[in-house]
């Protein structure tokens, strides 16, 4: 049996949407070692992929975060951490934004300013555009929203 501590960590990784997260993980690193023609330096993959995993899930958990009321009624989505009541609305908003400013600046400070801002460029436009703008407006939200999931490869 899991601990508390265990399930509360587990409860916010949830918010991060990771198997999402890994995928987009997948295509930087691919970028990475397409771009240095050779594996990158450690390091800058470790750093890169750190500050990738939390715009990542910076941009899925706010997104879980805003889509909570139709996550409830969702069969597909009624059981994550937010609308079946493992996690506190207010506190999955607080790790999202902190999850973004930290992509930010691990970005900023070990991989490039450039890829920082890609990657914050990344979380505004799937928050703003894809989640608040268009997901409950438009049939074409995934086409449009899917541009964020492009950055990935951008950053790499």
């Amino acid at each position: 049996m899991k601990s508390v501590h265990a399930r509360v960590i587990t409860n916010y990784i949830d918010l991060m949407k990771p198997h999402v997260t890994v995928l987009l993980l997948g295509v930087t690193a691919a970028a990475m070692a397409i771009a240095h023609q050779a594996l990158p330096p450690l390091m800058l993959v470790i750093s890169t992929l750190s500050g990738g995993a939390m715009a990542a899930g910076s941009a899925n958990c706010i997104n879980c975060y805003i889509d909570r009321d139709i996550d409830q009624i969702m069969g597909r989505t009624q059981h994550r951490s937010l609308p079946a009541g493992r996690v506190e609305p207010r506190r999955a908003l607080i790790f999202g934004i902190i999850l973004g400013a930290g992509s930010f600046f691990v970005l900023a400070i070990f991989v490039n300013l450039l890829s920082a801002i890609l990657a914050c460029s990344a979380i505004l436009f799937y928050v703003f555009v894809y989640t608040l703008g268009l997901k409950r407006t438009s049939t074409q939200n995934i086409v449009i929203g899917g541009a964020a999931g492009a950055v990935p490869v951008l950053v790499g």
